[in-house]
């Protein structure tokens, strides 16, 4: 299990029940945990922003630091932003095992598998050091399991003309007649199945935020998480689920297939196993996606094939792990340990619009779209895919004046890449600093998907303002873009701009 790092941790009375699959029969373990001692706070925010969540000790008042930082309030609750998002298709799982946590919007009363509403005891430890299998001294590892459905779980289905389908319970079924999950090596499993199924493009913020409470409620109990879902989406997903969790110190790895695990050959089942494996593993702690042989980060990847089994890349990024005969690991990607509590932010504004440049397009009808708004559909962002490093017709003035005006009325507006790889490069070409004129601001080598679910996640928060999310689109949250002086130089750059780059001059 998890180590605490630098932390003396004490333990006391906290049970809870943990079911394994193993074959057709079910083993309990039982086992106790809690921290002794209710003064730990915490005030640490990995995105950057300070904050607090409950009142600091009197030692901790006496030693305040010399330079005092801005102390921002946890963001309230926006039911506005939440209708907007809507209800999950799917019902949450809520507390699986163990006591309950209570969320990071105050909530104390949480949804379980039932649909029942419950007042857990809230937790008072951090990262605890679980001893599991006291009885034999054995220690394995343990991971939940969280499937929404997929192309994982289908098979074909006699009342829709043998056309592929997710059947619900056969994930949990081929689990069970899987004797790899039986190695000593293997973690033990927990699996959830989400009622009902739907398809990969069903799903929204609403759903990605359900997932996000359900680990966030079983966080405590597992070492790991694995998340299998529709591959059409899943970056989109695995991309949002990066920015919600703030703080995440255990592996979380989506994981999906090309071809059923109920076909005689299928990429599913290994790649379920390697999930699993990868989710054991407390190397990458992180919201990651494997996939045929490797493993990407989430907020860094994108769907790249429909057919073939190689379906994700990370074009601007190295693989965090790659497997062949052994698992080589890229360590210098890692990212640093979490300097706080995990919180789970789930309010996503989805007010924003993403468009693809062609040429010959119509700016008339953007700007329609921009002015005939109302204040309950008012758009919050604008995410475009341009030309190359960041270009636009320089004959359209009209364009720049659309996007000038946007950015007055209050929209952010977002610049991105139609290239698979490269990124955003603004100040490089003549038309690309009339952008910066007009307040665009570069997305770098971020995603679409990375783009557009970062503004959603910064302006869903409610505590930034609009200069704030600017400026914060182009520091590196989750490891979703390069900084500025780790790019290299652009195209055509003199002998001085490339040793300015790398920090070194021969003159």
């Amino acid at each position: 299990s998890a180590s605490c790092s630098t932390m003396t941790l004490a333990f006391k009375s906290a049970r809870f029940l943990l079911t394994r699959v193993e074959g057709s029969k079910r083993t309990l373990v039982t086992c106790t945990s809690t921290l002794n001692g209710k003064r730990w706070h915490s005030s640490s925010d990995g995105d950057g922003i300070t904050s607090t969540t409950t009142k600091p000790s009197p030692k901790a008042q006496v030693k305040a630091p010399r330079h005092k930082r801005r102390i921002r309030p946890i963001p309230k609750r926006n039911e506005n932003l939440e209708k907007l998002i809507g209800e999950p298709l799917q019902k949450p799982a809520g507390h699986l095992y163990g006591g309950g946590i209570v969320d990071d919007e105050g909530d104390t009363e949480m949804l379980v598998g039932d649909g029942t509403k419950v007042k857990p005891a809230k937790s008072t430890f951090f990262i605890p050091q679980i001893a599991l299998h006291e009885e034999d001294g054995r220690e394995k590892k343990r991971v939940l399991v969280l499937c929404t459905g997929g192309t994982l779980t289908m098979a074909p289905d006699p009342l829709r003309g043998g056309a592929l389908a997710p059947v619900e319970g056969a994930l949990i079924e081929y689990m069970k007649q899987m004797d790899e999950l039986l190695d000593e090596n293997m973690p033990e499993v927990v699996a959830h199945e989400y009622h009902p199924f739907h398809d990969s493009s069903d799903l929204g913020p609403a759903d990605w935020a359900m997932v996000a409470r359900d680990i966030k409620a079983n966080y405590l109990h597992f070492d790991g998480f694995v998340v299998c879902t529709g591959t059409d989406t899943m970056a989109y997903f695995a991309t949002a689920l990066s920015f919600m969790l703030e703080n995440l110190g255990k592996p979380i790895v989506f994981t999906g297939s090309q071809i059923p695990l109920c076909e005689p050959y299928n990429d599913a089942r290994r790649n379920l196993i390697m999930a699993l494996i990868f989710a054991a593993r407390d190397t990458v702690n992180e919201v990651s996606i494997f996939f045929h042989d490797r493993l990407l980060r989430a907020c860094r990847s994108t769907k790249v094939n429909t057919h073939k089994l190689l379906a994700f890349d990370s074009p601007n990024e190295e693989p965090l792990a790659t497997i062949g005969i052994t698992i080589d690991e890229n360590e210098h990607l890692h990212l640093p340990p979490p300097r706080g509590a995990l919180r789970v932010h789930t309010t996503m504004d989805t007010r924003l619009l993403t468009i693809r440049l062609v040429p010959g397009f119509d700016d008339a009808m953007l700007r329609y779209m921009i002015e005939a708004q109302s204040e309950e559909s008012q758009l919050k962002a604008l995410v475009l895919q341009l030309y190359g490093t960041g270009n636009i017709p320089s004959v359209k003035h009209s364009f720049i004046k659309l996007l000038a005006d946007a950015a007055d009325k209050g929209i952010l507006v977002v610049a991105t890449t139609q290239c698979h790889s490269g990124g955003v490069m603004l100040g490089h070409y003549a038309t690309g600093q009339a952008l910066v004129g007009a307040g665009v601001v570069s997305a770098g080598d971020m995603t679409l998907e990375a783009a557009a679910c970062k503004v959603a996640y910064l302006m869903g928060r409610g505590d930034l303002t609009l200069k704030e999310t600017a400026n914060m689109m182009g520091y590196p949250l989750r490891g979703e873009v390069t900084p500025p002086e780790d790019l290299p130089p652009p195209p055509l750059a003199s002998a001085y701009e490339r040793a300015a780059r790398k920090g070194k001059f021969n003159i």
